[in-house]
């Protein structure tokens, strides 16, 4: 698996997490403290539609560079 191939799919599944969590969260009473702290982080991402792809490209550029980074790290120490 290259970098970019692990990238693309850890951006993808933490997108993913997110918009699943905070589709499951909109019908409780309050949010949850760790999607209120992403809201901070995330610039743009609420609660409604809209919120939710920012906060979805957000997270798929975040899981991106992770994923990148470690599986650049992961082929350097393996020697790869």
């Amino acid at each position: 698996m290259t970098p970019i191939d692990l990238g693309c799919l850890l951006g993808t599944m933490w997108a993913s997490v997110l918009v699943a969590w905070t589709l499951a969260d909109r019908f409780g009473d309050e949010p949850h403290p760790w999607l209120v702290l992403i809201r901070e982080i995330y610039a743009g991402f609420d609660f409604t539609l809209v919120g939710m792809l920012i906060g979805a490209t957000w997270a798929f550029a975040d899981g991106f560079i992770t994923g990148y980074v470690l599986g650049t790290l992961w082929r350097w120490v393996a020697g790869g």
